[in-house]
């Protein structure tokens, strides 16, 4: 993400200086009673950065229930903008995963006081995939508490604090930056808690049950020897729902505008004949159709949407997440054995094994959707203390003037775009199915091509952030959004849902001057 010189503009108007030394024990002093200092750092960014800040480490010990500590970091910069910005996490967390990236250390850079959390656990993988070691779930009320939203919001409410006594000023403005497991807990942030922010981005959120929709799809792609699709099939599969699915918005430019046009039959491209090349088996015909049809248990209960059929390929497609490149045994608790497994078989397996059904051992392609028991496990395990992000009343936001962004890209090969697509609907429902009243508070952009987060054939490099600010402080509400892809150099507006992109006709189709949103 790029902060755009509006941006830079707004921070130029307030700038505060510490009044207090960065130091522990100067740090220490102003924290509350729960609330431990480890650390306090004057730091300087790295180029192309340049910004000094005090980097304040530390952890905030919760209780009911409890106790567990939560670790946090709040870097507080030396010429401050009088704002906060919170970033969210990923995966199941267990680092201070946003501190250092790029967006963090651009927001920072730009004065504004940065803030992120581990969610109350340190993760015991290798730091490459820390965020796949779902074990603190086991039998551990305050972990999960802590990772279903109270981390986020004790951390928020420390940083706000230490911002207080650190500079003798109150945060101006705050505000919420995050996708994934980040986009799920901002939404539970707007839900539990409205006053924390005044204005949230919110991506691709892992919100309803995606680890019913994992395990769904995991099951069919191994129901039988013939069911797994390799990197082939997948590369037929995404050009042959190209090739089906571009046309219907109006132009052939490489780019499905809105999947859920797309009625793509794979069987036009089922082999007709046994060993034949270039085609798929019925079996893979059988577990496409169950992926893109979604999660239901035996009595039709939806448990997750199904996934689009727009733009699997790509290393950071279904390959990654759905898939793998090398195939699986079966038969076997770990069909991949030692290689890197796709992503939604280790969120699933970790979740089923440590946060469902309290058993390192239980085996997650024994989970059955036609066992009532275990469904209503599941849905009693990612529904508890409200995680689930599905609560659809925003009236406090609506009456405290909060803004919301979210964003989803429609080839999402990790949370299906449809959980965005429905929850906005439930919350222009639940605001009296007033869209007007709906959209001066929470906006809805859709992404086309966009793969989990970023990535995919779309335009998928956007700053997300920067019109959160406009709109909150400003007035300026977010109409477009000006996208790129930066491999191709294509640039599209991303159009507030439910308008879409409209080719206008005239001018070349890859630059966004030539669309149009209606």
């Amino acid at each position: 993400m790029l902060l755009l010189a509006a941006t830079v503009e707004l921070s130029m108007a307030r700038s505060a200086q510490a009044s207090l030394s960065c130091s522990q024990s100067a740090l220490q002093g102003i924290a509350a009673k729960n609330v431990a200092i480890t650390s306090a750092t004057e730091t300087t960014l790295a180029a192309p950065f340049n910004a000094s800040y005090c980097a304040v480490l530390g952890e905030i010990t919760t209780t009911n229930p409890g106790p567990n500590q939560v670790g946090f970091e709040v870097d507080l910069p030396d010429s401050w903008n009088g704002r906060l910005a919170f970033f969210g996490n990923g995966g199941f967390a267990g680092t201070l995963q946003a501190v250092g990236t790029a967006q963090y250390d651009a927001v920072l850079n730009e004065g504004f006081a940065v803030a992120a959390t581990d969610t109350g656990h340190t993760s015991l993988f290798p730091p490459e995939i820390a965020d796949l070691d779902g074990s603190f779930l086991l039998n551990n009320l305050a972990k999960q508490l802590d990772f279903a939203s109270r981390s986020v919001h004790v951390s928020t409410q420390t940083a706000k604090s230490l911002i207080s006594g650190y500079y003798s000023s109150v945060a101006a403005f705050s505000y919420y930056i995050g996708c994934s497991t980040g986009g799920r807990q901002g939404l539970v942030e707007a839900q539990q808690f409205p006053d924390d922010f005044d204005g949230l981005s919110v991506g691709d959120p892992a919100i309803v049950d995606p680890i019913a929709g994992f395990n769904w799809n995991d099951q069919a792609i191994l129901a039988t020897a013939d069911s797994w699709l390799s990197p082939a099939n997948i590369t037929l599969l995404d050009s042959s729902v190209l090739a089906e699915c571009d046309a219907k918005d109006g132009v052939t430019d490489q780019l499905i505008q809105d999947p859920r046009k797309c009625n793509f039959d794979p069987t036009t491209i089922e082999c007709v004949n046994d060993n034949v090349t270039g085609c798929l088996n019925a079996d893979q015909v059988t577990a496409l159709n169950k992926i893109w049809a979604g999660a239901k248990s035996k009595n039709g209960l939806a448990l997750y949407p199904g996934y689009t059929q727009s733009d699997p390929g790509g290393a950071d497609g279904w390959e990654e997440w759905i898939t793998n490149v090398t195939q699986p045994t079966l038969g076997v608790p770990d069909p991949w054995g030692a290689s890197v497994l796709p992503l939604q078989f280790t969120f699933q397996d970790q979740y089923l094994r440590f946060g469902t059904f309290s058993n390192p051992a239980f085996d997650s392609l024994d989970f059955s959707f036609s066992n009532a028991s275990q469904v209503s496990k599941l849905i009693a395990s990612v529904s508890k203390f409200a995680a689930n992000g599905v609560n659809p009343n925003l009236w406090p936001l609506v009456n405290h003037g909060r803004k919301l962004l979210m964003y989803h890209g429609w080839s999402d090969p990790a949370l299906t775009p449809i959980v965005s697509i429905n929850y906005y609907a439930s919350v222009n429902a639940a605001l009296g199915s007033n869209m007007t009243r709906t959209r001066n508070t929470a906006r809805l952009f859709m992404v086309p091509g966009m793969h989990h987060c970023t990535g995919g054939p779309g335009p998928y490099s956007f700053d997300p952030f920067t019109p959160v600010v406009e709109w909150v402080e400003h007035g300026i509400t977010p109409d477009n959004i000006v996208a790129s892809n930066p491999s191709t150099g294509r640039t599209m507006p991303l159009c507030a849902y439910p308008e879409t992109a409209r080719y206008d006709g005239v001018g070349p189709v890859d630059v966004a001057s030539s669309w149009s949103c209606e």
